[in-house]
């Protein structure tokens, strides 16, 4: 039986979970890398390339090379999982190591370690953070009020407190410690196409979004992303790729809106404007957004009704594909894959790691 305090705790990781969500997978082909049907080929000549033969049917050869190319979506997922669960495990073993060693330095047991360095220095959330916690939650409390959730409240947001804090003082050790992480991310080439970009070419760190105006996931992750934009300033160049999910009506006709938009040098306008109301993404809100954003609304409404940057849009959606997205939205931070809407620190972790490797 699940007590009340655990219930709880459940439902709050249910709320704090939204931010790394994303909508649902796209359906369809791995990727459009590799050609269609078999390349016939000299066998001999194959077998010594670089990843030989997959199968042979007659004179045809199929590749390793071709292969891999046709599943590179599907590949990449699994790297990307394999390496997630390698590192997960490596930081657990680290943070023990450091653990250990800091609690041996000072001659005390670990428990009395993170008691002492972390625990104690966590206070009591103020009244007015769990208030506006259960204001914005409290129509997930049902008929409970305020003063029977308070302590289940104020208990999660320093449960909460104590993560970050353990987080920042495990971080410390690692400084102190000299530790060095040489197992790197798998990371894909991602083409920045022709796609709308922020943030200088010669920026170190180069994040490619594939996102989708309809998913309230990513209308989420875009207030992250200008939080990250103006955090790091000139360090970060910003590349959005569309990528509608076919169960988005809207989504498709939104992202070719933004295109047009683009050629009225209003594309950050528009985009903008889209996310921050998702519910006025039919053809004519679109117009009449583009209309209030003083675009020309005859030549909107001629580009959208004409679909003229259709084909765009499904070059970035078969593009995703073949990077392995399978979901919206989905970031590539320097080639290193990130899925769904994060927090800050989310982007942060990578993007200073990344900016360490270009010192």
């Amino acid at each position: 039986m699940v007590r009340p305090i655990q219930r709880f705790l459940i439902l709050a990781a249910v709320v704090g979970a939204t931010a790394t969500f994303a909508c649902g997978a796209a359906t369809g082909e791995s990727g459009k890398a590799g050609d269609k049907g078999a390349r016939k080929k000299d066998a001999a000549a194959t077998a010594s390339g670089s990843h030989g033969q997959a199968a042979v049917i007659g004179d045809t050869v199929i590749t390793f090379d071709e292969l891999d190319a046709k599943a590179a979506g599907a590949l990449m997922k699994v790297r990307q999982d394999e390496y997630d669960i390698r590192r997960q495990t490596l930081d657990g073993l680290i943070n023990e190591q450091l653990l250990d060693k800091e609690a041996a330095a000072k001659k005390i047991a670990r428990e009395k370690l993170l008691e002492t360095e972390v625990n104690a220095k966590v206070a009591e959330p103020p009244k007015a953070e769990v208030d506006a916690f259960y204001e914005q939650n409290k129509a997930r409390f049902g008929t409970q009020t305020k003063e029977q959730v308070t302590p289940q409240i104020a208990a999660m947001l320093r449960s909460q407190q104590m993560g970050e804090a353990q987080r920042d003082y495990l971080k410390g050790l690692r400084e102190k410690y000299g530790v060095k992480v040489m197992m790197d991310p798998p990371r894909v080439k991602v083409s920045l196409d022709d796609d709308p970009m922020m943030g200088p070419d010669n920026a170190p760190v180069t994040i490619v979004e594939f996102s989708d105006y309809q998913c309230p996931y990513c209308s989420r992750a875009e207030t992250t992303v200008q939080e990250v934009l103006k955090k790091y300033g000139d360090k970060v160049r910003f590349v959005y790729r569309d990528y509608p999910l076919s169960f988005h009506p809207n989504a498709e006709n939104a992202a070719i809106g933004a295109g047009c938009a683009k050629d009225q040098g209003k594309f950050w306008e528009m985009h903008g404007a889209m996310f921050n109301n998702q519910a006025k993404l039919g053809k004519d809100d679109l117009v009449a957004t583009a209309a209030g954003l003083g675009m020309d609304k005859d030549k909107f409404k001629a580009c959208l009704d004409a679909g003229k940057h259709k084909d765009e849009v499904q070059k970035d959606f078969q593009d995703g594909m073949k990077y392995g997205v399978t979901g919206t939205p989905t970031f590539f931070i320097n080639g290193i894959m990130m899925v769904g809407a994060r927090d800050v620190n989310s982007f942060a972790e990578i993007i200073g790691q990344e900016l360490e490797r270009k010192n």
